[in-house]
């Protein structure tokens, strides 16, 4: 899990021309959440964050990086971003290393609550998760750091780089390896999809590619209205061209 902090004299996020979050001098916080994290790393950094040194001491502000976001009763804005796990073997970014939307949510909201009941609830703002944000900041110094959370430990850090993608399996290529199976169901193929990055933004395998060129056949059945994780996964894969996949 992985924090991007940015000392702010006021900062703001809207969605859809509404603005769900604000406040003045304090942090914004992008918080990112990768395969493998639990509510541990949460937790951790909610605490770590709100004894940052990023200010001056408030008797003598000569004296710099002495008081923390606590000690100011400055406030927190906390925007959710998958992105900051993304890596480029191709031009297009590859978000495979992030948290699927799910997961990551709810160590979003743990990570939240915790600040939440140090700072007070007034205090902490947020976005929206998943949605599509425009955000404002005046950076102040500019100061930006970035925090990353330790693992939990070792035999939980080597159960997650396994568990997450079989090897170099991807979650996808599982996703495909059951939706092309007899046996599974659509609510199935749905469930798994969801570990996925919420923006699907994994390379499309073989068995994505063949399982995208069964659905989309002449003649094949209409998808079903209301899984949004297949339907998401549909409209990542459409968006290379055949050669691509």
């Amino acid at each position: 899990m992985k924090l991007v902090i940015q000392r702010v004299t006021r900062a703001s996020v809207e969605v859809e021309g509404t603005v769900v979050g604000r406040i003045g001098r304090g942090f914004l916080l992008l918080l990112g959440a990768e395969q493998g994290d639990g509510l541990e790393q949460a937790q951790q950094l909610a605490a770590k964050v709100l004894k940052l040194r990023m200010w001056p001491d408030i008797k003598d502000p000569s004296k710099h990086w002495v008081s923390n976001v606590i000690d100011n009763s400055y406030e927190l804005l906390v925007v959710s971003q998958f992105t900051l796990f993304a890596t480029f073997s191709k031009p297009k970014p590859n978000f495979q290393k992030a948290m699927g939307g799910d997961e990551a949510k709810l160590l979003y909201e743990a990570f939240v609550k915790g600040c939440r009941e140090e700072l007070g609830h007034d205090k902490v703002a947020t976005g929206i998760f998943g949605a599509m944000m425009q955000v404002e900041l005046c950076n102040d110094g500019p100061v930006t750091v970035e925090l990353v959370a330790e693992a939990a430990n070792a035999e939980g850090k080597a159960s997650a780089s396994g568990g997450a993608s079989s090897g170099k399996e991807s979650t996808a290529r599982v996703c495909s390896a059951q939706a092309n199976s007899a046996a599974a169901s659509l609510v199935e193929m749905e469930e798994l999809l969801g570990r996925q990055p919420y923006l699907g933004g994994y390379l499309p395998s073989a068995m994505d590619a063949s399982h995208f060129a069964k659905v989309t056949a002449p003649g094949a059945p209409d998808r079903p209205q209301g899984f949004q994780n297949l339907e998401r996964w549909h409209q990542h894969v459409a968006s290379f061209t055949a050669s691509e996949r």
